[in-house]
């Protein structure tokens, strides 16, 4: 039986752009081929500056009632000045451990695995899907692995998401990566990440469903 491995491309973890509200939460039902398989929820809070996210996603995959997939992932961050500060990370990918922790530190950010230690420049970003500013980025924190990763990321054009029965005019990114290609929408008026959507081994097609997303901005 071919085993079906979900990296942690669509569960990297978050930041917080200065454009949120003190208080931003999102809730999606992660589905694949159409079928629920579990959930991510992350929540941005803000105070004096500095913003504290947290994240927790868990995944079963089932093939004739059996499940041949289970993934756990629980993630919190600190970021200032739209720098990654602090991370505590742990995953677990089907039964195999992974642990990442980092600190800013001296004006570098050090970084900690299972298998490594690395000193990373002082202000790097993780896979920040819902801050902006992660768009214009070329390497990027992987926080299951913590690999520092290069990616590409453009620009793709205009599309429309409906969410609780409303249209959402949105721009469509595509992002590059060493685990494959994603695609990104966010809302057209304040750039609000809305949905995600990649295909996984075997060619199956695996998207985050909002059930809930921050308030649009009035600006």
């Amino acid at each position: 039986m071919q085993k079906l491995f979900i990296t942690l491309f669509i569960l990297y973890a978050v930041s917080a752009n200065a454009s949120l509200p003190d208080q931003a939460k999102w809730e999606f039902e992660v589905v694949l081929d159409g079928e629920k398989i579990g959930f991510h929820n992350f929540s941005v809070n803000a105070d004096d500056g500095i913003q504290t996210v947290t994240t927790e996603a868990k995944f079963d995959v089932k093939l004739f009632f059996v499940n041949v997939y289970s993934y756990k992932h629980q993630n919190k961050e600190v970021w200032e000045d739209n720098c990654l500060a602090a991370i505590e990370a742990e995953t677990d990918a089907n039964g195999k451990d992974y642990e990442v922790r980092g600190k800013s530190n001296n004006g570098q950010f050090q970084m900690q695995s299972r298998t490594a230690e690395k000193d990373l420049p002082s202000c790097i970003m993780t896979y920040a899907y819902w801050n902006p500013d992660f768009l214009t980025a070329d390497r990027l924190l992987n926080s299951q692995t913590g690999n520092f990763e290069s990616v590409d990321i453009t620009r793709v054009g205009e599309d429309v998401l409906t969410f609780n029965g409303q249209e959402i005019k949105a721009i469509k990114y595509s992002l590059s990566a060493e685990a494959g290609p994603i695609t990104l929408w966010y809302a057209a008026n304040d750039y609000r990440w809305l949905g995600l959507e990649s295909t996984v081994r075997g060619g199956r097609v695996l998207r985050y469903e909002p059930i809930s997303l921050p308030a649009a901005s009035k600006t």
